[in-house]
C-alpha cells in the first residue's frame, strides 16, 4: 500500500497507472491510500517492457517499415545539422579509405543523431554500409549480417519516476496535497536523474554485457535512440582491441594483458538465439526491478526509498560490469571495478562478497546457470563465466610455502590473536578481500583483523589472473537467468 499524491499525472492517477503498466486499487480515498503492483503481476502474464523487433535476418527480406511504427522521440533532436555534417566530413570524407573505426563511429553517430523522420533511412544505409564491407579476397566480411531494434517501453520511465516522486513526498509530507511549482531550469522531481540515465538513454548497463561477453572481441554494432537501441549483429567476432596504442593518450595507459584467450566459436544463429533470450530475461528482470510490490514488506507497506536505491544500484552494477569488459588495457583499474561491482551486487542482496570469491560458491553458481541456460545460449554466454571460475581456482596457486602455508592449508591469526588453520580456498577469499580493502590503502585499520591481513599479504605472490575480473559477470548472469532472485532479495523487512 502507498500514499499517492492526488495531483500525480495531472490529477489522473488511473491514467498514470495505464501509462506505467501498473495496477492501482483504492484502499482509503480520504488518506490517498492505494494498493499498487505491476499490471503483469496482477494479470499473471509476461511484462511488455522490452521487446526485440527483428528487421533483417540472413536470407530473409528486410522489414525496414517496422521502424516507422516506433513512437516519436520524447525530446526533439538538439544537434544542429551543421554539426552532423562536420562529423561526417571528419569521419568519412576526410578519413582514410581503410579507416574502419572512423566509419563505424560515423555509423553509430548517424543512427543516434538522425531525426525521427530520417531514422529508417539512416538504419537502412548503415546496414548496407556494413554489408558492403569486403575481405581482401573480395568476399563479404559479414555474410550473416542481421539487424534488429530493442524497444524499451516508456512505462519503464514512469515506473522509475514514481519512486523518485514518492521519496521526496516521504521527506516532505506537505507535498502530498500540494505539488511543488515547476521551475524553468530544474526538474521538480529530479533526484538522481544524472546517475540513472542508462535505462532512459543509452541502455548500456543492461545490454553492453551481452555485446561484450567475449571481450576484447565484439560481435555487434549498436546505435542508441530514445526509443531503444538499433543493433547490427555481425554474425562473427571482431577483435575490439589493437595490440598497440590506437590513440596518443593510450601511450600513458598500462599495456594490459599481452595475450588474450581466443574467441570461442559460435554461429550467427546462436547469436540470434542468445539476443532473443537476453531480451526476454531482461524484460522479466526489469518487471521485478520496477514493480512497486517488490518493495512491500509483510504488512503490505510500500517502501519507495528501497525501490529508488535498488534501481540506482542495479544500474550501477551493470555499468561497472560494462566497464570491466570494455577497459582491457588497465588491469589495475579493471580489478578495482570488479571489486566495486561485487560490492554493489552485495548491496542488492544478490551475492555476499566473501561468498562470491569462494571457489565452491562460484562453481555452484556456474553449474546452476549451465543447467538452466538453453544450449545455444550457453555456448555464447558461458565461456567468460567459466574463465572467471578458472581464474579464481588459479588464485589459490599464489600462496608461498612458509611457516604459515603448507599442505594445502594456511595458518592465519583469528580476531582473538590465536592461530587457526583454514583451507587455501578460504584463505584465497580472505586475501581477495585484503586487495579489495586496499582501495583505501594497504595496512587497513588497526583492528583485530589487521594481523590476519598482514599474514595473508605476505603469504601470497599477488599474481592475480586477468580473468578474475569476470566474476561479477558470472553473478550478473545468475540474476538474468533467474530474475525472481531479485524479488526475493529486494523484499524489505517489516
Amino acid at each position: 500500500m502507498a500514499k499517492i499524491p492526488p495531483w500525480l499525472y495531472g490529477s489522473d492517477i488511473l491514467g498514470y497507472a495505464e501509462a506505467a503498466q501498473l495496477k492501482l486499487r483504492p484502499v482509503d480515498a480520504s488518506q490517498f491510500l492505494w494498493r499498487i503492483e505491476a499490471l503483469e503481476r496482477y494479470q499473471r502474464r509476461t511484462a511488455h517492457l522490452v521487446e526485440r523487433i527483428e528487421i533483417a535476418a540472413p536470407g530473409a527480406p528486410a522489414r525496414w517499415e517496422a521502424l516507422n511504427r516506433l513512437p516519436a522521440s520524447r525530446v526533439g533532436n538538439t544537434v544542429p545539422p551543421e554539426q552532423v555534417a562536420s562529423m561526417h566530413r571528419t569521419l568519412v570524407e576526410d578519413s582514410a579509405e581503410d579507416n574502419v573505426l572512423a566509419k563505424l563511429n560515423w555509423l553509430q553517430g548517424s543512427l543516434t543523431l538522425a531525426p525521427d523522420d530520417q531514422f529508417t533511412e539512416a538504419a537502412r544505409s548503415a546496414f548496407e554500409s556494413l554489408r558492403a564491407v569486403t575481405t581482401d579476397e573480395g568476399d563479404q566480411l559479414f555474410p550473416d549480417l542481421a539487424a534488429y531494434f530493442i524497444r524499451f517501453d516508456q512505462a519503464l520511465n514512469w515506473r522509475t519516476g514514481l519512486a523518485r516522486v514518492m521519496v521526496r513526498v516521504e521527506e516532505e509530507p506537505a507535498l502530498l496535497n500540494n505539488r511543488p511549482q515547476q521551475t524553468d531550469d530544474q526538474l521538480v522531481f529530479g533526484s538522481a536523474t544524472g546517475i540513472l540515465t542508462d535505462l532512459s538513454l543509452t541502455r548500456d548497463a543492461y545490454l553492453a554485457p551481452l555485446y561484450l561477453c567475449h571481450s576484447p572481441f565484439i560481435w555487434a554494432i549498436v546505435g542508441q535512440r530514445q526509443q531503444g537501441v538499433m543493433v547490427y549483429s555481425l554474425g562473427r567476432p571482431l577483435r575490439g582491441k589493437e595490440t598497440y596504442a590506437a590513440e596518443l593518450i593510450q601511450q600513458f595507459m598500462p599495456p594490459g594483458p599481452a595475450k588474450f584467450a581466443d574467441c570461442p566459436p559460435f554461429t550467427a544463429a546462436q547469436l540470434a538465439t542468445t539476443a532473443a533470450w537476453w531480451i526476454k530475461q531482461l524484460n522479466q528482470l526489469l518487471s521485478v526491478l520496477t514493480d512497486p510490490s517488490t518493495y512491500t514488506n509483510q504488512a503490505g507497506e510500500y517502501s519507495p526509498r528501497h525501490q529508488f536505491e535498488a534501481q540506482l544500484s542495479f544500474e550501477q552494477a551493470g555499468r561497472r560490469i560494462q566497464a570491466v569488459l570494455a577497459h582491457q588495457r588497465d588491469q589495475g583499474t579493471r580489478q578495482l571495478l570488479a571489486f566495486a561491482a561485487l560490492d554493489t551486487l552485495q548491496g542488492l542482496g544478490l551475492e555476499n562478497f566473501d561468498q562470491a570469491v569462494q571457489l565452491t560458491r562460484a562453481e555452484k553458481v556456474l553449474k546452476r546457470i549451465t543447467d538452466l541456460l538453453p544450449t545455444d545460449v550457453a555456448e555464447v554466454l558461458l565461456p567468460s563465466a567459466r574463465r572467471a571460475v578458472s581464474a579464481l581456482r588459479e588464485c589459490q596457486n599464489g600462496f608461498i610455502p612458509s611457516v604459515y602455508v603448507s599442505g594445502g592449508n594456511v595458518t592465519v591469526p583469528q580476531k582473538n590473536g590465536q592461530p587457526v588453520v583454514v583451507t587455501v580456498e578460504k584463505a584465497t577469499g580472505q586475501y581477495l578481500r585484503v586487495l579489495r580493502n586496499a582501495n583505501h590503502g594497504y595496512g587497513g585499520k588497526d583492528d583485530v583483523g589487521r594481523r590476519r591481513d598482514e599474514v595473508l599479504l605476505m603469504s601470497h605472490t599477488g599474481n592475480i589472473p586477468n580473468d578474475l575480473v569476470l566474476l561479477p559477470y558470472l553473478y550478473w548472469l545468475q540474476a538474468l537467468t533467474d530474475p525472481q532472485i531479485l524479488r526475493r532479495t529486494l523484499a524489505p523487512r517489516r
